[in-house]
């Protein structure tokens, strides 16, 4: 339940509605109602399929940036997983946001994808730890990527050979657990933007539940794939 003297006003809603804008296209639908924000996925697959895993992924950055922007209005939030939504987002407690969260939603403007043909820059393992350490979703894990999984990730077309990477993984894969890793993977953009890096998201190919949990059973890999990100020095503008 959302907190007493919390309501989404118009004031409140502008700025989340601005900060959900910039999250650009996406298949997830964000319904503000005065006590709670409700983020649906528009996808007939549920999940189970390309498209409802992407849609799950995107209710999942949805979910990141409606968290940063409680955080900056003084609000903890309260994260519910319903069978008829992806997710629901109620303010809780008042807490006093800290710098970094401050940080994290100026970043908010900074993340943007940049175009495919522009390569990014190799960063230092010091950079790549420190993003991953600030990973603080539950059930989600941020590694860097390890050379001993590139023959697994070749195989689901990701050849990151003289890239910074890093690995976003689940223990398991519900539409939960999708939903969190799409939180993290927006999060840790939003750590890398705050470094003064640039990142892109690589999209994984959707797997069936019994084909991704031998895959994993089979592979090097320390849980469910669910997103990679390659991290760097963007190019200068000209």
């Amino acid at each position: 339940m959302t907190a007493p003297g919390f309501r989404w006003d118009s004031s409140s809603r502008a700025v989340l509605g601005d900060a959900l804008v910039r999250l650009g296209p996406n298949r997830c639908v964000a319904e503000v109602r005065p006590d709670e924000v409700l983020l649906t996925a528009q996808s007939p697959g549920g999940g189970r399929d390309r498209a409802g895993t992407a849609a799950l992924l995107d209710c999942g950055a949805a979910l990141s940036t409606v968290w940063t922007v409680l955080r900056v209005l003084g609000r903890d939030p309260v994260v519910t997983f319903p069978a008829t939504v992806a997710a629901a987002v109620h303010a809780g407690p008042a807490r006093t946001p800290t710098s970094a969260e401050w940080a994290r939603y100026v970043a908010l403007r900074k993340v943007a994808e940049p175009p495919s043909n522009a390569p990014l820059r190799p960063v230092s393992l010091a950079v790549l730890r420190a993003v991953a350490a600030d990973d603080f979703w539950p059930d989600t894990a941020v590694r860097i990527v390890r050379p001993e999984w590139a023959p697994t990730l070749r195989r689901l077309g990701a050849d990151l050979a003289g890239q910074s990477s890093l690995l976003v993984t689940t223990p398991a894969d519900t539409r939960r657990h999708q939903v969190l890793a799409g939180a993290a993977l927006h999060a840790t953009r939003l750590a890398t933007a705050v470094r003064g890096f640039g990142s892109r998201r690589f999209a994984l190919p959707a797997q069936a539940p019994a084909e991704r949990a031998r895959y994993v059973e089979e592979s090097l890999l320390p849980g469910i794939p669910q997103g990679l990100l390659v991290v760097g020095l963007a190019p200068a503008k000209r």
